[in-house]
């Protein structure tokens, strides 16, 4: 399924639903800080200096930075932190997006909404060209938007992504540059990865590509870090792996009384049919703890 509308859809739906019930979503409003005293948390402070208070706090940021950045809590949590630490980071993402200036999925025959190409059967190879950001040995998937609902893109032309995973230490070596505004190496060798990516879908799936493309838009494991404060650009949280799967993955709640986590870094998992689901089982969570609560005493005064 895909939202008509892109998914911003999505946000904007959820950010309607939470207004029209009295609540609030603050842009532009950067949380750097979890407010705990006495380890229980009690509000948030964001980058210039406001500070908002309440019963709980929900962190969707990725679980590393939520308690190695963010809180000054790395004694208490020793045994945790040992624990968050021994997990692997998942993959990131490179992405080129394309605008073409004419209708070239049709003119191909091509009616599939997303294709994957991969070399081999090798998973393992495949897993180790991603790891190493190897685009001549690893494989892409590709995305046509169009072919999704009529009017994704103005009529006669196409919108299409190509996209790779890739691991985030090819990347490190710019981070500093990257973010330091020095990007002049960064820039050539993402446009010289884009240009492989953009000649291989040529090869397989789309003759003609190159000479069509109208606009063309670059995302690294630095554009994740960037825009979405992931660790290493992470696009699925921690790995899936056999010790951090469903019921083994992080729990919503943690040893900071009133913190939970919702999101990919937590239970049930990542991508658009965990992530969402992650916030209703955190509520849920909030919801028991609260009645357990009360039950076994007077209610507070103030819920914030």
């Amino acid at each position: 399924y895909y939202p008509i509308g892109k998914s911003q859809k999505i946000s904007s739906a959820l950010a309607k639903f939470i207004e029209e019930r009295g609540g609030k979503v603050l842009l532009k409003a950067r949380v750097e800080r979890i407010l705990v005293k006495d380890h229980s948390v009690y509000g948030v402070k964001t980058a210039d200096g406001k500070e908002y208070t309440g019963r709980v706090v929900v962190s969707n940021a990725n679980a590393y930075d939520t308690f190695h950045k963010m809180m000054d809590e790395k004694e208490f949590l020793k045994d945790y932190l040992t624990r968050l630490d021994s997990f692997s980071v998942s993959l990131s993402s490179f992405q080129v997006f394309l605008g073409l200036k004419k209708d070239l999925v049709r003119e191909v025959g091509i009616t599939d909404s997303e294709i994957f190409y991969e070399p081999g059967y090798d998973h393992e190879a495949g897993y180790k060209a991603a790891l190493l950001a190897d685009l001549e040995n690893g494989g892409f998937g590709l995305t046509f938007y169009d072919n999704l609902y009529p009017g994704y893109s103005p009529q006669g032309k196409n919108i299409i992504n190509i996209l790779t995973l890739q691991g985030y230490e090819p990347w490190k070596k710019y981070e500093a540059d990257y973010f330091a505004g020095k990007k002049e190496a960064y820039r050539a060798e993402k446009e010289r990865m884009a240009d492989i990516l953009i000649k291989k879908a040529e090869e397989k799936l789309l003759p003609g590509l190159s000479k069509a493309i109208e606009v063309k838009e670059i995302g690294t494991p630095l554009t994740n870090v960037r825009y979405t404060s992931n660790y290493r650009g992470a696009i699925y949280g921690w790995d899936q792996t056999l010790d951090n799967a469903m019921p083994r993955r992080l729990a919503h709640n943690t040893p900071i009384k009133n913190l939970y986590l919702a999101g990919a870094w937590t239970q049930p998992g990542h991508g658009y049919g965990a992530v969402i689901p992650s916030g209703l089982e955190c509520f849920a969570e909030i919801m028991r703890d609260w009645t357990e609560g009360e039950a076994k005493g007077p209610k507070p005064k103030n819920i914030g």
